[in-house]
């Protein structure tokens, strides 16, 4: 099975939203995690769940906090046209949940490790 048919559209903020404009405009219970980009719309970094729970243990307030600062900007990319496998095997070797689906620099969506799971257990239930 290739990435493609697994990827989900991926939310995008840009990089100086503030966090509490993250947690307001973003729906957390559909997404587990955000791309985030600059003005020209090239990534710059992704915020996860975990991302989040980092920020409110720092204290700050929200609104003085930018997506850029609490972002992961560990980017761990795949073609659409890669297998699933593969990006199994890349979220093992960099110890990442959520790899950006990409077209040369253009983001075709993401997929996270609940996705690779759920297409598993899917599959299994099919056999």
């Amino acid at each position: 099975m290739r990435v493609a048919d697994i990827c989900k559209p991926a939310q995008t903020v840009r990089r100086e939203t503030t966090v509490e404009n993250v947690l307001q405009d973003i729906d957390w219970s559909m997404v587990s995690s955000v791309v985030v980009e600059d003005e020209n719309k090239k990534i710059i970094g992704v915020i996860t769940e975990r991302d989040m729970i980092y920020a409110e243990s720092l204290g700050v307030k929200k609104r003085d906090l930018k997506a850029w600062e609490i972002c992961s900007k560990k980017l761990v990319s795949i073609p659409p046209e890669e297998t699933v496998r593969g990006a199994v095997l890349l979220m093992i070797e960099h110890k990442v949940h959520h790899v950006l689906v990409m077209t040369g620099e253009y983001l075709e969506g993401i997929v996270s490790s609940f996705d690779v799971l759920k297409q598993l257990l899917d599959d299994r239930q099919q056999r």
